[in-house]
């Protein structure tokens, strides 16, 4: 089954985060939409997994990653509602999340800090690949820069542990940040990377990945934040007219896939044009297809079923909805 957005979410999120990306996402305003109490807090884990309601039998609604800023809504026994940046609500532990106070947030925000590069490690509790672990990271986390010790980063997790973390496998937040250049070819080869990974319905990370988790997740890795859900990005960027097939398409499109419904797009499924008449997406594994009938890797059922094409390079801090991390209020 391919993500898209189920019809109450869809409705929920319409209403709801469109409406707080929209007003920049400020804290306030979410607790006055909700009308709840809003504290902060950081993911202290390498991944954690949201559910669409405070239980672990729920559907599954997103990841986030570690040294990710969240905001917490509301709490229910031992469960923390969190609005993630892109505006997605949803529930978790509160053993993922480091609930702190607004100034212990903005000292976490000012503070220096590194993010990972690779695709998988482990944060040591020594400067060695051979001491004990005291966590997993992914590429993207991003923890506390405390100095350095040779070869390693010394590193606080928003828990206020420290670790050690190899110096290759990671760079200066603050460098990386300014380093990011959201091209399409820049965002095309990030995702690229993820060749081969399985399909994970919820995932944004590098342990498993959706369709628009795959698509966010390439677009994050480069510095820009998109919606959560291929049914909300759908509704971001610039319109691409394929009216008359696909010749107006750029690279770093996003095409968008599904059925019509009493006249209206249901969308289900997106991916990233790659040119050529290619598109790369997380479908069963993240693989390419072609949009081309006489090519070995045509795909005829998602070909027949595509609904629009949205650029979105276009948009970075144009669109709500399309926010870079240098100008997102939740990273200030």
């Amino acid at each position: 089954m391919e993500r898209g957005c189920g019809e109450i979410k869809f409705i929920f999120m319409n209403k709801l985060s469109s409406f707080i990306i929209s007003c920049c996402l400020l804290c306030s305003v979410a607790a006055a939409a909700q009308n709840v109490n809003t504290t902060y807090g950081i993911t202290s884990q390498s991944v954690i997994n949201l559910q669409l309601a405070p239980s672990y039998a729920a559907e599954m609604g997103t990841q986030t990653l570690m040294g990710m800023p969240v905001r917490i809504l509301e709490t229910a026994h031992g469960w923390y509602k969190l609005m993630t940046p892109e505006g997605y609500t949803s529930w978790t532990p509160d053993d993922g999340v480091k609930q702190m106070a607004e100034s212990e947030f903005k000292a976490w925000n000012a503070a220096p800090k590194v993010i990972v590069t690779d695709y998988f490690t482990m944060l040591r509790a020594q400067p060695s690949e051979t001491a004990a672990v005291v966590s997993d990271v992914v590429w993207g986390d991003i923890v506390r820069n405390m100095g350095e010790n040779g070869d390693y980063y010394k590193v606080m997790l928003p828990t206020g542990k420290t670790a050690f973390l190899h110096k290759k496998l990671a760079m200066p937040f603050d460098q990386w940040l300014a380093s990011r250049r959201p091209t399409a070819e820049n965002i095309i080869a990030t995702a690229k990377h993820f060749l081969g990974f399985p399909y994970f319905w919820g995932g944004t990370s590098v342990k498993g990945m959706d369709c628009s988790g795959f698509t966010k997740t390439s677009f994050y890795l480069n510095g820009v934040i998109l919606r959560r859900d291929a049914s909300q990005q759908a509704q971001t960027g610039e319109v691409v007219d394929i009216s008359n097939g696909f010749d107006n398409l750029r690279l770093g499109d996003l095409l968008f896939f599904g059925s019509k419904r009493e006249g209206k797009d249901h969308v289900t499924h997106v991916a990233l044009y790659i040119g050529n008449g290619e598109f790369i997406h997380s479908s069963g594994t993240i693989h390419i297809g072609s949009l081309k009938p006489g090519a070995a890797n045509y795909d005829a059922g998602n070909t027949k079923r595509i609904l629009r094409a949205r650029r979105i390079i276009t948009q970075i801090d144009k669109d709500s909805g399309i926010v870079s991390i240098k100008k997102h209020p939740y990273y200030q």
